[in-house]
């Protein structure tokens, strides 16, 4: 559980540290293109990826974000140490 709450955590302070987001990419068709002699085609695409983009936060939405997920990360340091 403990290392759930630590993923949320960074998670939400990092978005709100850097006001970055990752969104995916989806993978571009081939496109063919035949050289100029060359007796096969160049199949040339571009493989899914993740980029980071941003996230557009307000100063209310970084500081909901920096709260949640300080306390997320403090939670889950109490419960380490308890041991569950």
């Amino acid at each position: 559980m403990s290392l759930v709450l630590i993923a949320l955590g960074a998670v939400l302070v990092s978005v709100a540290l850097f006001n970055k987001m990752p969104r995916f990419v989806a993978e571009r068709p081939a496109v063919y293109r035949s050289g100029g002699g060359v007796a096969t085609a160049q199949r040339t695409a571009v493989p899914p990826r993740l980029r980071l983009t941003d996230a557009r936060l307000t100063e209310n939405g970084r500081a909901v974000f920096t709260a949640i997920g300080g306390s997320a990360l403090i939670i889950a340091f109490f419960l380490a140490l308890s041991g569950l």
